[in-house]
């Protein structure tokens, strides 16, 4: 494999996108209760909130300026990548159950954070 192959997957600019990092807040969350299963269902969505205020909150460190707005505008952006991310899981949870491959407790990859 080449570099430039490697770097076509995630690179710091697609995760600090709003799409990148809405991504990271599904899949995580997601793969982890694939792997681990229902039981860490209900830490879901703590995991996934606490993820994007993470990505906001570096992305803010990396932002220039002092004052405390870049991290009132980082908290905001947390919220904002979360909701994107619940909305999106709700959704794909929802619309399309019956095309997922399950695991073996039953649990749909794409399934609802809120039972």
């Amino acid at each position: 494999m080449n570099k430039k192959t490697l770097n076509s997957l995630f690179t710091w600019e697609s995760l600090v996108s709003l799409q990148g990092a809405t991504t990271v807040v599904i899949l995580v969350p997601n793969v982890l209760t694939f792997l681990i299963g229902k039981s860490f269902q209900p830490y879901e969505k703590w995991v996934a909130f606490i993820i994007a205020l993470l990505l906001s909150f570096l992305v803010a460190s990396q932002a220039s300026g002092k004052g405390v707005t870049k991290w009132i505008l980082a908290v905001l952006n947390g919220f904002f990548i979360f909701a994107s991310a619940a909305g999106l899981t709700e959704a794909l949870g929802s619309g399309i159950k019956a095309g997922m491959t399950q695991s073996a407790g039953g649990l749909s990859f794409f399934h609802s954070w809120y039972p």
